[in-house]
């Protein structure tokens, strides 16, 4: 039966918005700020690369995957600004074990408790806006998380890469002055401080009505197949697309510093500027490109825009192979919009398209797939550039990593347009006798 209950008011609905928009940057900012000081931690507790990207994407990415259809589950039936508070409150909590871990193993799970951190986030973000919006209006609301977490990268990487030199002078100069703490551990420490600033904002969120509602009992994975022919290669694209984007990411800090001699302090301003910029551009352009796509072709044309974009990856994943600082920020610039706009736009379209009770189970499946190939993506970079021959390889590996993946993405999305999106739903709706009127 469809649901007669009212969108909240435009007033309501921008300050869910805002609040999801923050959550997203202090995810980013804090992520950023840990791959930043991967360096650092690598000599102070003695790791290997492999080691490094077991850490920080495996652990992260595994818990993440295990939890993440579990907490989609839980999403579609659960309140969903409380599991936001939960999943607040375990971010912060991650930040500062990480900050006190002297253990890999430790470490370790401070990054997978960060995982189910997010797992419970994005799927619930992502289903609050879906009630707080009319699908008419629902384009850029599906990316505002995406769009804050663009704005925490570059805030990380500004301020974090600031901070850090300042405090590695510090001590330089005053071995005692943060009690004995390393600076990268003291940055974790001051992150989580921040974060806890979050948490009364995200207590002030009231939980919407569910809208766009189905027949009662098909929130399942049977429903779900009903629109296999949009998921599958949907799912399989943005599978490579975490490999890819993962993967780099783990890598742009200690790419700078092994094969351009800088330190953080050296490219945090114009690398938190390019992440800032390139990303937030690329999530804002999604939304404009699918509402455009629409007005003329619908799925078919959206999701052309998202192969295109996924193409123009290929050839930025060999910006650490560039002779010069500016030609790595270059390509690094085009990597970034490029990037955001294949992501953004599928996450759109099945936000839009899906009815109510199969989204959180539609990206709990989707952050299934995104942990399997984001717990791929670090570590093969790291393993593929000691089998080169050693950390002067690291750009070469990011390409014969990243550029497969990317390829791979461009060719599943190809096969995401093969059927109406009007006869999926006529079919679903035929199914479980509804009606599809408002999706």
């Amino acid at each position: 039966m469809e649901s007669t209950a009212r969108y909240p008011s435009p007033s309501k609905a921008k300050f869910a918005q805002l609040i999801v928009g923050c959550i997203g940057l202090f995810v980013a900012m804090d992520i950023t700020v840990v791959g930043l000081l991967i360096e650092p931690m690598k000599h102070e507790l003695g790791l290997s690369d492999v080691q490094i990207g077991l850490i920080h994407s495996t652990a992260f990415f595994g818990a993440y995957g295990v939890f993440a259809i579990p907490m989609g589950i839980l999403v579609d039936r659960s309140t969903r600004v409380r599991l936001l508070l939960a999943a607040v409150v375990l971010w912060c909590g991650s930040l500062f074990l990480i900050g006190l871990s002297h253990d890999v193993w430790l470490l370790a799970l401070a990054k997978g408790i960060m995982g189910l951190a997010l797992a419970l986030t994005y799927p619930a973000a992502m289903s609050l806006m879906a009630d707080y919006f009319p699908p008419a209006k629902r384009a850029f609301p599906s990316v505002t998380f995406g769009m804050g977490q663009d704005v925490g990268a570059g805030v990380g990487m500004l301020v974090g890469g600031v901070g850090f030199s300042a405090l590695v002078a510090l001590v330089a100069s005053s071995p005692q002055a943060l009690g004995g703490l390393s600076p990268w551990r003291a940055v974790s420490l001051i992150f989580a401080g921040c974060g806890v600033l979050l948490i009364p904002a995200v207590a002030m969120l009231r939980e919407p009505p569910r809208m766009e509602r189905q027949a009662s009992g098909s929130g399942s994975l049977i429903a779900l197949w009903h629109f296999r022919s949009l998921l599958i290669p949907i799912l399989i694209g943005m599978m490579a697309l975490g490999g890819l984007v993962s993967g780099l990411r783990t890598w742009f800090a200690p790419a700078l510093m092994r094969l351009y001699k800088l330190q953080p302090g050296d490219f945090a301003l114009w690398l938190s500027l390019i992440m800032l910029i390139g990303g937030f551009t690329g999530h804002a352009l999604s939304s404009r490109l699918v509402t455009l796509a629409h007005a003329q072709g619908g799925d078919r044309k959206a999701m052309l825009l998202a192969t295109v974009a996924a193409v123009i990856c290929v050839p930025s994943c060999f910006l650490a192979m560039t002779s010069a600082v500016w030609g790595f920020a270059i390509l690094m610039t085009v990597f970034a919009i490029a990037s955001g706009i294949a992501v953004a736009i599928p996450v759109i379209i099945l936000n839009v398209r899906l009815p109510n009770e199969l989204r959180g189970l539609s990206m709990g499946l989707y952050v299934v797939l995104l942990s399997i190939s984001g717990m791929m993506g670090a570590p093969l970079i790291g393993y593929v550039s000691q089998q080169l021959g050693g950390d002067q390889m690291l750009g070469q590996a990011m390409a014969v990593v990243g550029a497969p993946f990317a390829a791979l993405a461009a060719i599943s999305f190809v096969f995401a347009t093969r059927e109406s999106v009007t006869e999926r739903e006529r079919r679903f709706a035929a199914a479980h006798q509804v009606s599809t009127q408002g999706i």
